[in-house]
């Protein structure tokens, strides 16, 4: 009579053999795939652009003596980080005391700005954050926001990095300190 074998005993050796291959096999594979994904993403970039801390020029026109304390108190108030993005000097010296940015490209907060806005007659959309009415006004390259219904105008120029979507995150750490310091139109 002819002995077999039996499939048990082999069985089980051919099956760690197996297990080993396919785990030398598939760790190297997905590491590579891994970094090659990473590259294929800018991950491998060679030096990342640095945010810039230089002085953004703004224009201002000379405003009022109550304009300017209300400016004032409003700037005084703001928060030095906006979401993510530091605060930025401002220039000339005189905008100042009326103006804010933050991040690179600069999104540019102007205080005083003209006349205080209402609805009336205007294409833009309004929104509400936080308490604060802002009329928006989509630009190519930037949007626009303007508060609605305060003593003072305050306007955000948003270049076209932060205008998508909606902009909450940046508009709400304004909302406090534009309550507090700017009184409602009367």
């Amino acid at each position: 009579m002819a002995t077999t074998v039996t499939p048990a005993a082999s069985s089980k050796s051919d099956r760690y053999r197996a297990a080993m291959t396919a785990t030398l096999v598939a760790v190297p594979l997905a590491l590579l795939t891994g970094l090659g994904m990473f590259w294929w993403s800018g991950g491998f970039a060679d030096d990342p652009k640095p945010a810039a801390t230089g002085p953004v020029t703004v224009d201002v026109a000379k405003a009022d003596p109550s304009t300017e304390t209300v400016c004032r108190a409003l700037l005084a108030k703001l928060p030095t980080t906006l979401s993510e993005h530091a605060s930025r000097p401002v220039e000339p010296a005189s905008a100042s005391e009326r103006t804010a940015a933050w991040g690179d490209p600069a999104i540019v907060l102007r205080c005083g700005i003209g006349p205080p806005t209402t609805t009336a007659g205007s294409t833009g959309q309004l929104i509400v954050i936080d308490g604060v009415d802002w009329l928006v006004t989509e630009g190519e390259k930037q949007t626009f926001l303007r508060t609605v219904g305060l003593s003072v105008a305050v306007d955000l120029r948003l270049p076209a990095p932060y205008n998508v979507g909606r902009p909450g995150s940046l508009l709400r750490p304004l909302a406090e300190p534009i309550l507090e310091a700017v009184p409602p139109a009367r």
